[in-house]
């Protein structure tokens, strides 16, 4: 199955559904489509016009990561240079694939953690921003030395975040909560309780989680 026209005549949210529906299939046995993901993620990435694409390909690429990272852990280098593609839209699901992958292949998911912190630095949206404190947190899971590195970028994160990105920021101290020691926990336990009083019923939720975890440590 060619996928390259359907890429190419797709554009938005239907993108995101024709990337789900693609993955979806890939996940069903259909290896050759994963194989063209990984060929046009990286298509022509000086070409704003191209964008559709790659978003559309990362999108299936993503789909496959999350239920099976395997398929997509030993050619991360592959897509590392998609990592510069100018739409936030391809940086954002690779940020996904990159955590998704950190268990099975971790040197090659925590070699783009200097993209990461750029990211941060761009101001570009919940969804982008989101997207890395997660990889964060995936990340640093693998690791207690890594967890360590995350977790200073992740409490700076929460000093300057707008409302809307505070869950996420608390996903990745989530996901590092188990791999740290209990001096490092008590800067995640001071983030947690802050947000115990935050408006949003989510954030609550996952302050008290984050809180439960630590206790039962």
């Amino acid at each position: 199955m060619e996928i390259f026209e359907l890429l190419k005549a797709n554009k938005g949210t239907v993108s995101s559904a024709l990337g789900k529906e693609l993955g979806a299939k890939v996940l069903n046995g259909d290896l050759t489509i994963l194989e063209q993901a990984m060929k046009y993620v990286v298509f022509d990435l000086n070409d704003d016009k191209s964008k559709g694409i790659r978003a559309g390909a990362a999108k299936i690429i993503e789909v496959v990561a999350e239920k099976k990272p395997e398929l997509i852990a030993k050619d991360l280098n592959k897509l590392k240079p998609a990592l510069n593609a100018p739409e936030p839209q391809t940086r954002w699901m690779l940020m996904y694939v990159f955590g998704f992958c950190a268990k099975l292949n971790p040197n090659d998911s925590i070699s783009v953690m200097d993209y990461a912190k750029k990211y941060l630095t761009e101001n570009a949206g919940v969804c982008l921003s989101g997207a890395v404190h997660q990889y964060l947190g995936r990340i640093g899971a693998t690791s207690e030395k890594v967890a360590n590195i995350v977790l200073p970028i992740l409490d700076d994160s929460m000093r300057t975040c707008s409302e809307s990105e505070i869950d996420w920021i608390l996903e990745g101290f989530i996901s590092i909560t188990s791999t740290l020691k209990q001096d490092s926990l008590l800067i995640v336990k001071r983030n947690a309780e802050i947000c115990l009083d935050s408006k949003r019923k989510s954030t609550q939720d996952r302050a008290k989680k984050i809180l439960k975890k630590i206790n039962a440590a």
